[in-house]
């Protein structure tokens, strides 16, 4: 019999997906919080305004970096290395440590999953090394603002962040007819940052672009680059230098720009933006995210159609992903990648986890925080993390989690707070009767119903 004022068990259903495959897994006591009303609880961290989490406040703004960068690389490109190995490195762990930290701590871990999300989608990547000191203010001052704004200024402010100018090799970018291609020698025209937006992005692989766009659409980015060291108040920032800027009108799908300066990349980013490729594109990374790797065609056409209607609401977007239908289906259709399973459990647990403990795990797992691979971010399909491998990486990362857990926290308790409703009966059955609090919870940690969303 239910005890007066817990919640009905279709309620704390609802409340695990909400927390499992929206947030990043439930807190304790989490989901008697919030199994009330799930799809409130999630709409309002949609609908409030952002906040910096505690665990970055303090952290400095990219442009002291790149200032910072642009110094070294004055002095000499040993000089630039050294400082890359020792004090950017640095700096990428303490960004990184702090995601971590925003994450395992967050009241709205819907709001930091989404955040996750669009930093995936507009990749900076500390992989390569000119940006590794980069990656995480870029997420902070880029991604996290724009989360439930605009489609069109998340766009907007990823293009032009120092960040991605580095990392996608637009700093230098010249117009071969521009003013400064006759005193610059062999610098010219890179395709690189034209070719991720619009293949990552915007419109999709199978966008209809070509690779004529892909060069018009250089063309139009050119001079878009920084300030440098000595630029005052605004060093380190972005800047559109006009004698690197190819003059003339440029073609971009069926599109004529008339040579406008800054003022060509942004109304074509404008466009981009709302286009319908762009919006199933978006659309199909959501459903799969949110839903399974291979998302069913009705909540991407939702999607599609909102996302149009809107001319790309973020917040609108979101908020029609709460109400799909297939996005609180009882299966646990999506993996969690290692970020996801790690910070899980530490939620789980509650406590003060050992950040440097956690960043040595995810290393272990290949999955750091903003270290993707390539500019295509993190796969997002559980064949990409499964392997036996991995999943003895997994048991073993469960025990070692649990003999410094023991005593700590109940095992049922725990999984009560984060697996019971969705749990088959087997696995509920050999948590129980384990030998030990230590084995109950190195079982929890390790089943497939807590290693899914």
């Amino acid at each position: 019999m239910r005890a007066e004022g817990e919640p009905h068990e279709m309620s704390r259903i609802e409340g695990m997906i909400a927390a499992q495959r929206f947030g990043l897994g439930p807190a304790p006591g989490e989901i008697d919080r919030i199994a009330a009303d799930p799809r409130s609880w999630l709409k309002r961290q949609v609908t409030a305004a952002a906040q910096v989490p505690p665990a970055m406040a303090g952290l400095a703004p990219s442009s002291e970096h790149v200032v910072d960068w642009l110094d070294a690389y004055l002095i000499s490109v040993a000089e630039l290395v050294r400082r890359i190995r020792t004090s950017y490195r640095e700096l990428y762990g303490r960004e990184a440590r702090a995601r971590l930290a925003a994450a395992i701590e967050s009241p709205e871990p819907f709001r930091e999953r989404l955040v996750w999300f669009w930093g995936d989608h507009f990749t900076v990547s500390g992989n390569k090394a000119t940006v590794i000191g980069m990656a995480g203010s870029y997420e902070r001052e880029a991604i996290r603002p724009h989360v439930t704004g605009k489609f069109r200024d998340m766009l907007q402010a990823a293009i032009a962040h120092p960040a991605m100018l580095f990392y996608l090799d637009n700093l230098s970018s010249t117009g071969e007819q521009s003013t400064a291609a006759s005193y610059m020698g062999r610098v010219g025209l890179n395709e690189n940052l034209a070719r991720e937006i619009l293949e990552l992005h915007t419109l999709g692989v199978d966008g209809g672009y070509s690779q004529t766009d892909v060069r018009e659409l250089a063309k139009i980015l050119t001079g878009w680059t920084i300030i440098g060291g000595y630029g005052g108040d605004q060093a380190g920032s972005f800047l559109f230098r006009n004698d690197r800027h190819e003059p003339g009108a440029k073609m971009l799908l069926g599109r004529s720009y008339e040579q406008g300066g800054v003022e060509e990349g942004k109304a074509a980013l404008d466009w981009l933006a709302v286009q319908p490729a762009t919006a199933r594109h978006v659309a199909r990374k959501l459903a799969r995210h949110f839903i399974a790797d291979d998302p069913p065609a009705s909540a991407v056409a939702k999607l599609t159609e909102v996302f149009l209607r809107t001319e790309g609401d973020l917040k609108e977007v979101t908020l029609a992903l709460i109400d799909l239908p297939e996005v609180w289906g009882t299966e646990l259709r999506k993996l969690k990648a290692p970020q996801e399973y790690v910070v899980s459990v530490m939620r789980a647990l509650g406590g003060e986890p050992d950040l440097d403990d956690l960043m040595a795990t995810l290393e272990s797992f290949g999955h750091l925080p903003l270290m993707a691979p390539s500019p295509a971010g993190w796969p997002d399909v559980a064949e990409a993390w499964i392997n036996p491998d991995s999943a003895l990486r997994r048991a073993r990362w469960s025990a070692h989690v649990a003999a410094r857990a023991a005593g700590t926290r109940d095992p049922m308790a725990l999984v009560r707070d984060t697996i019971e409703p969705l749990a088959p009966p087997e696995t509920l059955a050999a948590i129980a009767d384990a030998a030990s609090a230590e084995e109950r919870l190195a079982l929890l940690f390790a089943s497939p119903t807590f290693q899914r969303r």
